[in-house]
């Protein structure tokens, strides 16, 4: 079985195209969302019907689809964090945002797969797993040889076989019996490693192989629309700059 495993779209329409024609190049039979459809970019209508059409086997909940589907109070936040919450909101209706609101937290696949948006010790609280010390936290409530998550936009690897490393990246993972890893596999809709292309892996379960792909995108129409729009220009900035 192959999975085609991405996440942190962010309504960024153009790489969720480039990332699911890429999956089906590598011939992946099923797909897993690690959350955030929706969020920055300027096409979250299109993007969420787009996933939904796709049924992946699982989708869970990100910190923007659960701002975006509920009724949360912005008091407090970035203000242009806060517009584009209330942006998104006002385009997508009643019913899209119930289904965001009632995507799970966190799900195990197969027994041996957990997904997680955030982190596994408190996955509503977005907290973040940005080296092996926030790594060890979720470690200890990760009960399957694998967790997928998403949130830092950057693709990363942390395992654990006594003690835990975290290399900060990769390109290729071979599963070895008796490891646990955690794996980001990036953002594909805005990407902030400083490589401006989108980003997914792809799980091969026969193989017990994972390996990253960065997908190039039209990144100039994804601007254009998110400059059409009133969304902040910060957030077509750094589509460009990978950041």
């Amino acid at each position: 079985m192959k999975y085609a495993i991405f996440g942190d779209i962010h309504s960024n329409l153009e790489a969720l195209t480039a990332v699911l024609e890429k999956a089906e190049q590598e011939e992946v039979d099923k797909y897993i969302c690690t959350g955030d459809i929706v969020g920055y970019n300027a096409d979250p209508f299109e993007c969420l019907n787009k996933i939904r059409e796709l049924q992946p086997d699982v989708i869970v909940r990100g910190n923007h689809d659960d701002y975006i589907g509920s009724e949360i109070d912005l008091l407090g936040f970035n203000p242009q964090a806060a517009h584009v919450v209330e942006w998104t909101r006002e385009h997508l209706n009643p019913e899209d945002r119930q289904w965001l609101a009632e995507l799970p937290l966190s799900k195990t696949v197969n027994h041996n797969t957990t997904i997680v948006h955030a982190t596994l010790d408190m996955p509503g609280r977005w907290g973040y797993i940005f080296d092996k010390f926030n790594a060890m936290s979720s470690f200890n409530y990760q009960y399957t040889p694998i967790c997928f998550f998403g949130h830092t936009h950057i693709p990363s690897k942390f395992e654990k076989f006594g003690g835990v490393n975290g290399d900060g990246g990769f390109e290729e993972i071979i599963l070895q019996p008796g490891h646990k890893y955690m794996i980001n596999p990036g953002s594909a809709g805005q990407p902030r490693d400083g490589d401006s292309r989108a980003a997914m892996a792809i799980y091969d379960t026969e193989e017990k192989l994972i390996t990253l792909h960065r997908v190039e995108y039209d990144i100039e129409t994804a601007q254009k629309k998110i400059r059409n729009s009133s969304l902040p220009e910060r957030c077509a900035e750094r589509l460009a700059l990978g950041r």
